[in-house]
């Protein structure tokens, strides 16, 4: 029996590219806002017995499109499906995944609470701030790493590349990146501010980057402030080039204008988030995701 797909108001563009990359039409759902904020969502798909996948980038507005994705998983829940399956290209709370200081809640488990108490049975999403948060859902998890739809761009600068890990805890993610192209790693070691989110106290590089071209690979762009120092402390280092390289482009702050400005020379970016025409800019390079997604997608309906 053929599947039905939904998806949320996040990012409608990316959920219609991957529906075309399956060679389907997305299902019709109602999703009203009423004057008080409040969501309703009405699926208007026959889903009995069928495999349903639900897109929705977890993005700004984080709450309000969350609360609209698990509505909408309730609507499905209802109309007795085969299997629910959650996509979610970007994955929101991810970066609260530990806890720093006593009293603070650990809010990507929460959220993982959530998503398995309204009845999904399993979970597509990309590039996770980190793999720990998969340890917190009962359910299957299959996590896809963005970074690879940009191996063709790096192999394509036919330069002299070292990949870059902005801080101790992407470097896994990093080696991998490095290593699936047979390039040299180097780190740079930063302290954070726990009081202030998004500031760093300090930062040093570790490894050889003189005469380079340095790729800085990350999870995600929010502000855009520690790729800008980080890019500064490269070129005080020797690098010929900097290229930004992250799955996920949360811009928040003016990050457009800021990346922009930065003596980084190449912003790369993947459409997991629906990034509006106001926020690009002439360094910004969007490649799509929508590919890795539906080929994972395919998998599951075979």
């Amino acid at each position: 029996m053929k599947p039905i797909i939904f998806a949320g108001n996040s990012n409608p563009e990316l959920a219609r590219n991957i529906a075309s990359h399956l060679e389907m039409e997305l299902g019709h759902v109602e999703i009203i806002r009423f004057a008080d904020s409040e969501c309703r969502v009405r699926v208007e798909e026959d889903v009995e017995e069928k495999d349903v996948f639900i897109i929705q980038s977890l993005s700004n507005p984080v709450d309000e499109f969350l609360m609209e994705f698990l509505l909408m998983g309730d609507a499905v829940k209802r109309g007795e499906p085969r299997r629910m399956i959650a996509v979610l290209p970007y994955h929101g709370y991810a970066r609260q995944d530990r806890i720093h200081r006593p009293g603070e809640c650990l809010s990507a488990q929460v959220v993982a609470k959530l998503i398995e108490t309204v009845g999904f049975d399993k979970l597509i999403t990309v590039e996770l701030h980190s793999e720990s948060i998969v340890g917190f859902f009962k359910i299957p998890v299959i996590h896809l790493s963005g970074l690879t739809v940009f191996y063709d761009l790096v192999k394509k600068l036919n330069e002299d590349v070292v990949i870059i890990t902005p801080d101790a805890g992407a470097l896994k993610r990093a080696q991998r990146f490095a290593e699936s192209l047979d390039l040299p790693l180097a780190l740079i070691e930063k302290k954070r501010d726990l009081d202030h989110p998004h500031k760093i106290l300090n930062m040093r590089v570790v490894g050889e980057v003189k005469d380079k071209t340095a790729i800085i690979v990350d999870d995600a762009i929010v502000t855009g402030g520690t790729l800008m120092n980080a890019a500064y402390k490269l070129k005080e280092k020797g690098v010929r080039k900097v290229i930004a390289a992250a799955t996920h482009a949360d811009f928040v702050g003016g990050a457009d204008k800021i990346l922009q400005d930065s003596p980084i020379d190449g912003i790369w970016v993947t459409d997991t988030i629906d990034i509006p025409q106001v926020k690009y800019f002439s360094k910004l390079n969007v490649s799509s995701i929508a590919t890795l997604i539906a080929s994972e997608m395919k998998k599951m309906v075979k």
